[in-house]
């Protein structure tokens, strides 16, 4: 895979960057905010054609973005807090100091857990680390508090998001294969063109693992076509594209994530030996070793709520029927 590739912009000139890097406006941003254009572009269409009120899509797009950028980052501290909070009664220690426990490292240079420790805000306003069900979750809620103040139909404008949703996440999961900002598989010893690739990135560098950004990618592109040019025609009762797309991404996400390199929240199984593994490649596959799938992470939880909030809406308001209204 190859290095992150950098836009150039206005901002390199005048001497600002962007990145955390300085290396200008990022693959990811980029890819980032052609989700959210498209969504500019695709949901007035869509509220136009549902009746709806198409000036309504700005706000949601707006406040989509906000919850995304608030909610993925948060997500992402809940995800690294025992790396923030390593030193048991000094929790209060990282609220106060950007880099966290390693500004320890100035005055005490033995201590070890400060060396691999994380800073809360650091971690925070950095340009990488987002998790796509906080930013999924503060996002719909943002928008959901907007309904619920403008007294909209807010089945009918979720609906129309479904189509929306699909295609945003597609486009922004290549943005995470094009950066290379970490969301690949586990090690893998076998050789699929598009599904496989050998990842450069600080870790785990030079070992092929499996291609879950643009698996992600693919299955969200289907998912788009199946919202956008048969189910928004089929008629079906309000909401229920909406949780189609829950119960779908759902599944997805959770099927995927037995893939993706991630830390087991509920622990199932101890984790697996590496074996078969060349010399020149055995240190960084055992980087991978604590999190190879041996339980349930945090994105396979909440694809489970998902999941069975999605289906129980579904089965009580029978969302599969559809409506005579045109």
């Amino acid at each position: 895979m190859l290095d992150r590739i950098y836009i150039p912009i206005l901002s390199d000139i005048v001497g600002f960057f962007i990145s955390d890097l300085k290396a200008g406006f990022s693959t990811f941003s980029f890819c980032m905010l052609a989700a959210f254009l498209v969504g500019t572009k695709l949901l007035p269409l869509e509220y136009k054609k549902r009746g709806l009120i198409p000036e309504v899509a700005d706000n949601v797009v707006f406040l989509g973005v906000i919850g995304t950028l608030v909610g993925a980052k948060v997500f992402y501290i809940f995800e690294i807090w025992d790396q923030i909070f390593v030193i048991p009664g000094m929790n209060s220690y990282p609220l106060f100091h950007w880099t966290g426990f390693r500004e320890l490292l100035e005055t005490d240079p033995s201590c070890e857990p400060c060396k691999t420790a994380m800073g809360l805000w650091s971690s925070f306003f950095s340009g990488g680390g987002l998790v796509f069900y906080g930013g999924f979750l503060f996002g719909t809620f943002f928008i959901y508090l907007y309904f619920l103040y403008n007294k909209y139909e807010m089945g009918h404008y979720y609906d129309g998001m479904a189509p929306t949703m699909a295609i945003g996440y597609a486009i922004g999961r290549l943005g995470c294969f094009v950066s290379g900002d970490g969301c690949y598989g586990y090690h893998t010893a076998k050789e699929i063109p598009l599904l496989v690739f050998t990842y450069h990135g600080a870790q785990p560098s030079g070992v092929p693992v499996w291609n879950t950004p643009v698996i992600e990618s693919i299955v969200s592109f289907l998912f788009f076509f199946y919202f956008f040019y048969w189910a928004r025609h089929q008629n079906f009762k309000k909401w229920s594209l909406f949780f189609q797309y829950l119960t779908l991404h759902g599944i997805a996400r959770l099927c995927i994530e037995f893939l993706r390199v991630n830390k087991a929240v509920f622990p199932v199984l101890d984790p697996p030996k590496i074996v078969n593994i060349p010399h020149d490649e055995l240190t960084n596959a055992e980087f991978l070793n604590e999190y190879y799938w041996h339980g349930f992470s945090q994105s396979q939880l909440i694809s489970l709520a998902f999941i069975f909030v999605s289906l129980f809406f579904i089965t009580k308001m029978k969302l599969w029927e559809k409506t005579l209204q045109k």
